[in-house]
């Protein structure tokens, strides 16, 4: 398969999502795209080794999404007209990697985007991978990012970028490092009391920006992937995911909370 090329999913769907990066339609990005293109959207997708196209036009879109999306697939001013036309009352969403906000060579940091996003950005590497898992939490149960949810068996991932929140943002979501001793034949679990910001929000103008501190894909999204007591396939451009049902309702429900409100 080209990795070159725009991907164009049109269904008439209720709303027209642009979606940048996680690699390639038939790897990482395979697991967002296809809950995009099951919850009914209209998705066009540019893989991460693909230029940002000149003819695309961000108005077009009610929601874009950069997911590990190198900064130097954009021209400069391409990043100003994104800017602007969030401004003006449209919608981002920036999901966590190695290549999303700080990440591992400065990406976002000092780019059009920075002061657009709900966060600040660290002067140095901001990715943390953990070994034994984070817990995720919400801040307000009631909140429609986690209806449907079940929050008495949190899930865990795996790893995020350390963000911290501008004055005025909202956190809906936070994280917890889980920590495991085994000394001889004693265990012993705990949490860090430190609260980690894992999904924000913010007014951008006329629009809304979302930041989520974690990837939707392995290998940060960790067991999150598979929560939910029941597997829900989803086939998707010849292929298929079979992952747990709550992670799938997860994202749904975080598209609808990133998307503008009209």
């Amino acid at each position: 398969m080209e990795s070159n090329i725009l991907r164009q999913f049109s269904q008439n769907g209720s709303a027209k999502i642009l979606f940048c990066g996680d690699d390639d339609i038939h790897l990482a990005a395979t697991y967002l795209a296809s809950i995009i293109v099951h919850g009914a959207y209209d998705l066009d997708y540019v893989p991460s080794a693909l230029d940002f196209p000149r003819e695309l036009d961000f108005r077009d879109y009610d929601l874009v999404i950069l997911s590990d999306y190198p900064r130097e697939r954009f021209e400069e001013e391409q990043l100003h007209k994104l800017s602007r036309c969030i401004r003006e009352g449209g919608a981002l969403l920036m999901i966590g990697g190695w290549e999303s906000f700080r990440g591992l060579k400065g990406e976002y940091l000092n780019s059009p985007l920075e002061e657009l996003l709900p966060v600040r950005l660290l002067e140095v590497d901001d990715r943390i991978n953990y070994d034994q898992g984070i817990m995720v939490f919400p801040d307000d149960r009631a909140d429609a990012l986690h209806q449907g949810l079940d929050w008495e068996r949190p899930p865990l991932i795996g790893g995020y970028n350390t963000l911290i929140p501008r004055k005025g943002s909202r956190i809906c979501l936070w994280g917890r490092k889980l920590h495991i001793l085994c000394r001889k034949e004693q265990e012993n679990c705990r949490f860090d009391d430190e609260k980690i910001p894992l999904c924000i929000s913010a007014k951008a103008g006329k629009g809304k920006c979302t930041a989520l501190a974690f990837d939707l894909a392995p290998h940060w999204i960790g067991g999150m992937v598979d929560w939910g007591r029941e597997r829900q396939r989803i086939d998707f451009n010849g292929a298929f995911i079979e992952v747990g049902d709550l992670y799938v309702r997860f994202v749904l429900n975080l598209l609808r909370h990133a998307l503008r409100t009209k």
